[in-house]
């Protein structure tokens, strides 16, 4: 059995395809699975993929009909037989010993998934975003294994190609990612992070994320829109639905669940338009109504007063 399986979604990025797959097929650490989902790609990315397959037996090529980043992504999960697993973008690439890197500590440690530094790359003129602010985001705050309590997962990004999991952990609990929905991993990583206990944070930059005109945040900056940025409450009612079928975890989480509203409230509304600020804020007290009177059927109304004037809410 190989020690890590790598899921790589491809569609159309025949420009960066082989960037990526060769900083994946020269790893280090040569004991690896290679899961390359061709997600329906109209230009050369699949007569690329098996070009590469030709030469590297530990590369699998899956071919399935567009559907999007979250369906290639779940599709690759369906392959994977490694004890560990990472999701690497195909217009993304990582340096040669980060597969090593990364099941040492895992291998070596209790811990439940390895978090790695990232930085964004690009090679275009007039790009939208703050490169500063997006690689400050992406700087990993802590160093060495901390205990996966709230606030060190407020502190940490939410994508899940600069962290490698334990597959056991995502098969056991149904962990995936939500097909259609845009930023798919808030559902994911946050869902994982609340089953998780321990996490080892590495500051090393192993990871290249590439920014280029065609890239997905990029477009929906430029289009700044309440269809373009309600898909981040989409994936909290998501996660919420997921939880509360755990009660242990859903009481364990409901002041975490409360707080995520409000912050993946705010980040919506920055992301709209002014106009649609009141829509944003119906819908974020439609999901407050269904999260409290959730816990209430299922705690009693006692507890949640507890519970809920508890909660630091934040104003919005």
């Amino acid at each position: 059995m190989p020690k890590i399986s790598i899921v790589i979604p491809v569609y159309n990025t025949e420009k960066y395809l082989r960037q990526c797959l060769d900083s994946v097929v020269n790893q280090t650490l040569k004991d690896i699975e290679i899961i390359c989902v061709n997600d329906g790609s109209t230009d050369n990315s699949l007569n690329i993929l098996k070009e590469y397959m030709a030469q590297d037996n530990r590369i699998k090529v899956v071919n399935k009909k567009n559907g999007g980043l979250s369906s290639a992504r779940n599709e690759g999960l369906k392959y994977i037989t490694s004890e560990y697993c990472y999701f690497l973008d195909s217009d993304d690439y990582i340096e040669s010993n980060l597969l090593e890197t990364a099941c040492n500590f895992l291998a070596n440690n209790e811990i439940d998934y390895y978090c790695f530094g990232s930085e964004i790359f690009f090679n275009y003129k007039n790009m939208i975003q703050d490169t500063n602010a997006i690689n400050e985001y992406l700087r990993i705050k802590y160093k060495g294994i901390q205990k996966a309590k709230f606030n060190v997962g407020q502190n940490q990004n939410i994508h899940v190609w600069n962290k490698v999991f334990k597959t056991s952990i995502i098969k056991e609990n149904n962990v995936r990612f939500i097909d259609g929905l845009l930023y798919e991993d808030i559902f994911f990583t946050w869902y994982y992070f609340f089953l998780s206990q321990k996490i080892y944070f590495d500051p090393h930059i192993f990871h290249h994320y590439r920014i280029h005109p065609g890239s997905i945040m990029e477009k929906a900056i430029q289009n700044k829109s309440y269809k373009s940025a309600v898909p981040h409450m989409y994936n909290w009612h998501e996660l919420f639905l997921e939880i509360s079928q755990n009660k242990k975890l859903f009481i364990k989480n409901y002041r975490n669940l409360v707080i995520l509203l409000k912050q993946y409230t705010i980040i919506t509304i920055e992301m709209a338009r002014l106009n649609e600020e009141k829509q944003i804020k119906n819908l974020s007290k439609v999901y407050q109504k269904e999260l409290n009177t959730l816990f209430i059927k299922k705690c009693g109304i006692i507890r949640f007063l507890l519970c809920y004037y508890n909660v630091f809410l934040i104003k919005i």
